[in-house]
């Protein structure tokens, strides 16, 4: 770019720094724009509006400031969930001891054993019977 050039361009700058636009310019721009939105809103869908809907909200979490705190509730509901599961679940070696013992008061009791609490009666005896 020449010198001349420049020159041109920075007169033409001056001359538009002053101009501004006409009275209601700034009205009717308003209008125009609002009935356009307006006009693109009824040709779509109930899908694209949704679509566009959950875009916006999807966009507003790539904020770092919004990101960071939905990573950092997730973490937070993970490490609650497994602390909540590691509780509830028995141990191996829990598991192990509590069979251990229940088999040791069984024997204690002589439950282990097979020793009939009765008189047994020969199946041939109860068809006779009848």
């Amino acid at each position: 770019m020449n010198d001349e050039e420049f020159e041109d361009i920075r007169k033409l700058m001056r001359l538009k720094r002053h101009e501004t636009p006409g009275e209601g310019f700034t009205d009717s721009f308003i209008k125009v724009f609002h009935r356009r939105q307006r006009d693109i809103a009824q040709q779509q869908s109930g899908l694209d509006r949704f679509l566009q809907m959950l875009g916006d909200k999807f966009e507003a979490f790539l904020n770092p400031k919004w990101g960071l705190a939905a990573a950092a509730a997730v973490i937070a509901l993970v490490a609650v969930m497994l602390n909540g599961f590691n509780e509830a679940a028995p141990q191996p070696a829990q598991a192990v001891t509590k069979v251990e013992d229940a088999k040791k008061k069984a024997e204690e009791k002589n439950e282990l054993q097979n020793k009939p609490n009765g008189v047994a009666i020969p199946i041939s005896d109860l068809k006779d019977s009848k």
